[in-house]
């Protein structure tokens, strides 16, 4: 494992039973992502890319190999560590945003930081508000904003923290055309202007186009395009 190596997938394997039969959604796949390096994985509808992510978050036990972010061995993690771990350096970005309705956007994005039990500096989170053009936005309610509002809310709060490992699943899923296009053309910059590493799962071509290099799950491995 190379020393600038923050997520490194090691033969790793899930598979699940479905009707009897045992279905390999991943087979010794490996994966090893640097520091600053965006990774785009593609593939069909289930193919296995969001098992992929949660392995790599540690939401999930893979049935065989390890998952190691930033050096530690989710797999031998316990849970409450594991969950610390994914707090302190993991974002998450989801298709469906995950906000809270009850919390403003302000709250949402310092969610991180209270689990954490971390300070928050107000003035970082209204810079990266602003980065993200959702800085008039900090008062009001998740319910009130439109998709790319709200997604740029989310990219804020995997960011907020200073993640060492971003992972993004379908992040412009639940978007129209125009608005995916702005919101990815946002990602593209926060994220090339900071040193976490970057694994998105998706469908969309012009998303893997923001990424350094981009891979195909087929077959529960990993390809070259």
């Amino acid at each position: 494992m190379a020393p600038d190596t923050v997520l490194s997938l090691v033969g790793l394997a899930r598979h699940f039973i479905s009707g009897g039969e045992t279905i390999r959604v991943l087979d010794g796949l490996d994966l090893e992502v640097a520091a600053g390096e965006r990774v785009a994985v593609m593939g069909a509808s289930g193919s296995g890319k969001s098992t992929l992510l949660h392995l790599s978050a540690g939401m999930d036990r893979p049935d065989d190999g390890r998952v190691y972010v930033e050096g530690t061995d989710l797999a031998d993690t316990p849970e409450p560590r594991r969950t610390r771990l994914r707090a302190d350096a993991i974002g998450l970005v989801f298709q469906d945003f995950n906000l809270i309705d009850s919390l403003t956007v302000a709250e949402n994005i310092e969610l991180p930081m209270w689990l954490n039990q971390r300070p928050m500096d107000g003035g970082k989170m209204r810079d990266l508000a602003a980065e993200l053009g959702i800085e008039a936005l900090l008062e009001r309610l998740p319910g009130e904003l439109s998709g790319g509002e709200q997604q740029r809310v989310a990219i804020a709060r995997a960011l907020v923290h200073e993640p060492r490992l971003l992972l993004a699943d379908e992040p412009t899923g639940a978007l129209d055309q125009v608005t995916a296009a702005g919101v990815l053309d946002l990602f593209d910059r926060v994220t090339a202007g900071r040193d976490c590493a970057l694994v998105m799962v998706t469908h969309n071509p012009e998303a893997a186009r923001i990424c350094d290099r981009t891979l195909w799950l087929r077959q529960g491995r990993l390809e070259a395009e």
